[in-house]
């Protein structure tokens, strides 16, 4: 009797082991499919990341297209504003006089034919003379290098990606003191006169800084 409560016992041992590798198993297999889920999950968060950042990509493409369109589509206008305006100047007398009535107000932007100019004249804060004209809008002030750099199509460009026509800014120069004597009537305005000054750090010495002003007011005019 005795044997074969020892031999129960044993059974019972080897039972509790069989059952204690059967959970093992269980678990080992649940811990298989949560690390195959894992897998999953990440494998889809992966793909997500992805269509997320093609989708982020392309719409950053468009988004730089549609820039470069519109950088186009402005140069376009810019340039033919300026066939425009460089038209109106030409055909202007820039004068007083002339008839405007209901049916032809042409004089009112192409000048008419006085003897004094239609000219307004204003002196910036470091002396310059500034000319416009009151019919067609046109602005005379000292040439500035910084707009005289042309690439080879010669159209404008930076100083950097162009070279200096010599020619045609000393021709900007003598127009702007033609324009500069035209004959007015009408009393200059002025501002309240300033020196300008920079160090040159070659001479190590303070120099005149006028230059430096013209190039900050390169692009503006009196309209």
């Amino acid at each position: 009797m005795a044997e074969e409560k020892k031999l129960s016992a044993i059974e019972q041992i080897q039972l509790e082991a069989a059952q204690m590798a059967l959970e093992t198993a269980k678990m080992d297999r649940e811990l298989k499919l949560a690390e195959l889920e894992a897998k999953k999950l990440e494998k889809q968060e992966r793909e997500y990341h992805i269509r997320d950042l093609k989708g982020s990509l392309a719409k950053r493409d468009l988004e730089e297209m549609q820039l470069k369109e519109n950088r186009q589509q402005q140069g376009a206008t810019f340039a033919q504003q300026a066939q425009i305006d460089k038209h109106r100047w030409n055909i202007c007398t820039h004068k007083k006089g002339g008839t405007a009535h209901a049916r032809d107000t042409r004089c009112l932007k192409t000048g008419g034919n006085g003897n004094q100019y239609a000219v307004m004249k204003h002196q910036m804060i470091n002396g310059d003379i500034w000319v416009r004209c009151l019919r067609c809008g046109r602005t005379w002030a000292p040439p500035v290098e910084v707009n005289f750099y042309f690439d080879k199509n010669g159209n404008q460009v930076a100083p950097i990606d162009g070279i200096f026509n010599k020619e045609a800014f000393n021709a900007a120069g003598i127009e702007y003191h033609k324009a500069e004597m035209f004959e007015t009537n009408n009393t200059m305005s002025g501002s309240v006169q300033v020196r300008f000054s920079r160090f040159d750090p070659v001479s190590g010495k303070i120099v005149d800084g006028a230059d430096v002003y013209r190039e900050s007011l390169a692009s503006t005019n009196l309209r």
